[in-house]
């Protein structure tokens, strides 16, 4: 049910925008900007209750809370860093957006580094 909403929600917002992007493009850029940020918000709530299920599963699981938390944190950086891309590219900055996505590779590899630091040398350790 919460789905359709935010799918109604979007075409209201997609609409709006198309309507308004004849008469005065400025309104229909932030109009298509507020639609997305809204839409990014209004999921906040279910993906903390799926970050907390998550958690209880790799407790259960008896997953390394570091390495849970590097996963974690790469993958709030792959979302973020593409919507972030995506709204650059909704207001036309295609330079900017593929600039988010570089950096978002970019962290995304610092912050997983540890984890590949201890493979390698799990790895060299084996030789």
């Amino acid at each position: 049910m919460e789905m359709e909403k935010i799918v109604v929600f979007g075409f209201v917002g997609a609409f709006l925008s198309l309507l308004l992007k004849r008469e005065n493009p400025q309104m229909a850029l932030l109009t298509a900007l507020a639609t997305g940020v809204l839409i990014f918000l209004w999921i906040c709530a279910p993906l903390q209750e799926l970050l907390q299920l998550l958690e209880q599963m790799a407790e259960q699981a008896g997953v390394t809370e570091g390495y849970f938390g590097i996963v974690l944190k790469v993958i709030g950086i792959a979302y973020l860093s593409q919507f972030g891309s995506q709204l650059c590219m909704d207001a036309g900055e295609s330079a900017v957006a593929a600039k988010i996505e570089l950096a978002g590779k970019v962290m995304m590899m610092m912050v997983s580094a540890p984890v590949l630091l201890e493979l390698l040398d799990v790895v060299l350790h084996l030789v």
